[in-house]
């Protein structure tokens, strides 16, 4: 069970059913069969090679620290109001383990994101060779180095294509006002050919449209089609170097072009101002956390054959130099 969907058992149309497998929408059991008219990867594709198409490439860079950063807010306020309006009558009623339980509440969110994002892999890709009929994912072995914290093997391993199922789900997400569906793709590893049990999963999780998904991905691997649409260029490697400050901007005002963001926005460019106090000090600890996860990120191993298998992103030059249309259909870019 990985965030409410069953990912255990069998992979077989008599033991993934709706009655047996809660949230379970449909399986996609027959890949030679389409299961909708309209495909589309969502936005959800990262990288396209001559014979593979990747997805969920996600660095830290941009977004690591984020949990982190509001969990160690949680415990600071959680700490502080503890300690001003209840330590002293806890201490007087000899309230020892309500005091305990409070101050390990308080850091418990706080300590389990540290767990997940720490030490984490620098990223987490998903890659479809249809040219050699494999899935390609980033998976984690061993025990950390110090129980809790510390790195572990990351590398990519190889699926066969074949031994891959695919399934739709769908989780509630309830908050105090609304409650609401996910839907998630999700793909199922078995053993072997002969076994079906599941030895490996992965998840597309909130996807708009499950469908529709599938089917880009299963017309890909099991038609040829073009990874790309009319008119559309290969997603832009975000494997550049992040610059910590090129944000702060968006935090304080007079960084980046004050005069235009007064004149056009003047009423939101003063708000600002009135919460520099607060913004700047919340986007340094952010920053603090996000360059920690940075510098602890576990870089992913890519075995020899993998990357020979994978080959190099293409570009906008490799769509000019596809005369067959097998990248992108429709006339070659303008040059």
């Amino acid at each position: 069970m990985i965030g409410g969907i069953n990912t255990s058992g069998s992979s077989t149309d008599e033991d993934r059913t709706d009655g047996k497998v809660i949230g379970l929408v449909e399986r996609y059991a027959n890949k030679r069969k389409s299961a909708t008219g309209a495909a589309g990867h969502g936005g959800k594709l990262t990288g396209v090679y001559p014979d593979a198409i990747e997805f969920q490439r996600v660095y830290l860079t941009g977004g690591g620290g984020y949990y982190l950063t509001h969990c160690f807010l949680t415990g600071v306020l959680g700490t502080y109001l503890f300690t001003a309006f209840v330590l002293e009558s806890a201490i007087r009623n000899e309230a020892y383990g309500g005091m305990a339980f409070a101050y390990i509440g308080s850091w418990s969110f706080f300590a389990f994101f540290a767990y997940l994002e720490l030490f984490a892999p620098a990223d987490s890709p998903l890659y479809f060779d249809r040219k050699h009929r494999k899935v390609y994912k980033v998976t984690q072995s061993g025990v950390r180095r110090w129980r809790f914290f510390g790195h572990r093997n990351s590398s990519l391993v190889a699926y066969d294509w074949d031994l891959v199922d695919a399934e739709h789900h769908a989780t509630l997400q309830a908050s105090t006002a609304t409650a609401s569906r996910v839907h998630h793709l999700v793909f199922l590893v078995r053993k072997s050919k002969d076994d079906p049990t599941i030895v490996d999963s992965f998840t597309f999780a909130s996807v708009d449209f499950v469908p529709s998904l599938w089917e880009y991905i299963r017309r890909y691997m099991e038609q040829g089609a073009a990874p790309l649409v009319q008119g559309e260029f290969p997603p832009v490697s975000n494997t550049g170097a992040y610059v910590p400050w090129s944000d702060f901007g968006a935090v304080v005002p007079f960084l980046d072009q004050p005069g235009r963001r007064w004149k056009e926005q003047s009423w939101k460019t003063l708000l600002k101002y009135i919460s520099m106090p607060v913004t700047v000090p919340l986007y340094v600890l952010w920053l603090f956390f996000n360059r920690l996860t940075v510098w602890t990120a576990q870089k992913v191993e890519w075995p020899e054959e993998i990357k020979q298998a994978i080959g190099r992103l293409i570009n906008e030059l490799d769509l000019r130099a596809d005369p067959y249309r097998r990248l992108r259909p429709g006339p070659p870019p303008e040059v």
